[in-house]
């Protein structure tokens, strides 16, 4: 299997499919990159692409950085600051640890682990705060 960089929100990311068996995925990668499995994660390539999986080996959250120049309909990105999401959309709102686009659920940008909500963005992180990976998630 060949990455891609394609995002379709609450579906896929990179060609790989949200609730698939994460094993039957690793293996159909193992031959072009370098996959490493720990801790409910499924690191591909140094982490640019990390997998997330539940007990039941089912992917449920993929999340790329910029490595892989995913850019969802020109509104989100891997490596985008709070001054390009207030740029490229006309709302955000903090939804499971991530910054969600005028209401396009299943794709986001991940939060720092201390700001998982917020009123408006700019309360907690400044204009120039950068988020480094951008995520792909059931809802």
């Amino acid at each position: 299997m060949k990455l891609n960089n394609l995002a379709i929100p609450g579906k896929s990311m990179a060609g790989i499919s949200l609730r698939n068996d994460v094993d039957i995925v690793a293996a159909s990668l193992a031959e072009s990159y370098k996959i490493e499995k720990e801790n409910g994660v499924l690191s591909i390539s140094d982490g640019m692409l990390l997998v997330g999986y539940n007990s039941d080996n089912r992917i449920y959250a993929i999340e790329c950085n910029q490595a892989l120049d995913i850019v969802y309909a020109n509104k989100l990105w891997a490596g985008m600051s709070v001054r390009d999401v207030l740029k490229h959309s006309s709302t955000q709102v903090a939804l499971g640890g991530c910054v969600v686009v005028d209401n396009i659920n299943g794709i986001g940008l991940p939060l720092p682990s201390d700001f998982d909500d917020f009123e408006c963005i700019t309360d907690y992180l400044s204009q120039d705060y950068v988020f480094e990976r951008l995520s792909v998630f059931l809802f």
